[in-house]
């Protein structure tokens, strides 16, 4: 599978997770990025300056960085999404 659209979890170092829609790809070299939009708006605070973290997609994980913590998009009582960039091998 070279794309994955779908529900995710995002787990981060200190053991929070917070649930999100990915939209992932991977490259001809393995390589993977996408994004993940975040729902819940009393969480956007606690989530603009993760740097790095793990994505569960079913009940595989995939280690991604942050590049750029001021990427996000937001609306006003809408979701947050931030871009990743996968660190090891997709997830999906």
């Amino acid at each position: 599978m070279t794309t994955y659209q779908g529900p995710a979890t995002l787990l981060v170092e200190d053991g929070r997770k917070f649930e999100a829609d990915a939209n992932l790809t991977k490259d001809q070299s393995g390589g993977w990025r996408g994004t993940l939009t975040f729902h819940d708006v009393p969480l956007i605070p606690v989530l603009l300056n993760v740097r790095d973290g793990h994505v569960l997609v079913g009940n595989q994980t995939g280690e991604f960085v942050r590049q750029n913590t001021s990427d996000w998009t937001a609306t006003a009582g809408g979701p947050l999404t931030i871009t990743i960039l996968g660190s090891g091998p997709a997830p999906f």
